[in-house]
């Protein structure tokens, strides 16, 4: 199973995570002066969880140009990892004095870490996406929650915090990744494209019902600058446990080298060639056998 993990995508997200920890630290550091502790937990919660959500759900639009999508995505996930950060940190906060410092610090960045998931789900409309997102939000949360405990009491208070948050970030983006990547179950991989943005050995997850293919930005696989691609050229639907594509908007799709017309039923291993880029079917559990 390892062997279909994407490194490339894990690195990716825990980059943005990172990213988003460093700006969280940025837009934070001037307001950690407030001295009602409950009022700075809040700020600093919702900054941290707004711009970890709001990195994570708009990077995979942004790196292929999809603007829409992205601001789209920037609206759910910062604003349900604002929401969650301030819950989180509340939450810590209360939980300090019972469970203490360590415990405290670990629930409170999990419930983070959920609602951050949850929001870069939300922005991809896919309830398996969510899913993941809430999974690995909360382990990526739960860790992060230690490494930041450890590390503000190791260094200097405000580059301690720094690390930490930026660790937090990392480690939130990687599980969400790592946990999408375990359980994918149907994906494209590009094998040849003339599109500007499907580069080769890029996987696209099919973890929605309904994937539209095309060249119109709001698709899903979006395949911009081939002409030879209509706006909206194919789709897959995923009925139980099968994968089945069609051709669209007078679009031609061809499986193995042959025309498709109608549905047709993928299987792992089948050639795809929409337009100029050619894509290899693949499924979780036909992998796992071989």
């Amino acid at each position: 199973m390892a062997s279909n993990l994407s490194r490339e995508k894990l690195l990716f997200y825990a980059a943005a995570g990172g990213l988003g920890g460093l700006a969280a630290w940025g837009a934070a550091e001037p307001f950690l002066g407030i001295r009602f502790v409950y009022a700075r937990d809040l700020l600093l919660g919702a900054l941290i969880g707004f711009f970890i959500g709001a990195f994570l759900a708009c990077i995979e639009a942004m790196s292929v140009g999809q603007w829409r999508q992205a601001l789209r995505a920037i609206r759910s996930g910062g604003v349900i990892g604002a929401f969650g950060g301030a819950l989180g940190l509340l939450v810590g906060e209360f939980a300090f004095d019972f469970l203490g410092g360590f415990n405290g610090r670990v629930l409170g960045w999990s419930v983070l870490g959920i609602l951050v998931g949850l929001g870069v789900g939300w922005a991809s409309r896919s309830n398996a996406r969510r899913r993941n997102g809430v999974v690995g939000g909360l382990v990526g949360g739960a860790l992060g929650g230690f490494f930041y405990q450890a590390l503000t009491a190791t260094f200097p208070q405000a580059f301690g915090r720094a690390i930490a948050i930026i660790v937090l970030g990392a480690l939130i983006g990687f599980f969400i990744g790592l946990v999408g990547e375990l359980l994918k179950r149907g994906w494209l991989m590009v094998v040849r494209s003339q599109s500007r943005n499907a580069r080769e050995g890029r996987e696209y997850p099919l973890a929605k019902a309904v994937t539209i293919i095309g060249r119109a930005e709001e698709c899903d696989i979006g395949l911009f600058g081939d002409k030879t691609v209509q706006g909206h050229h194919a789709i897959i639907r995923q009925e139980g446990r099968v994968y089945y594509i069609s051709p669209t908007g007078g679009g031609q799709v061809l499986v193995n080298r042959q025309p498709v017309a109608g549905r047709h039923p993928l299987k792992s291993g089948d050639r795809v060639e929409v337009g100029g880029t050619l894509f290899l079917f693949r499924e979780r559990a036909q992998v796992a056998q071989r």
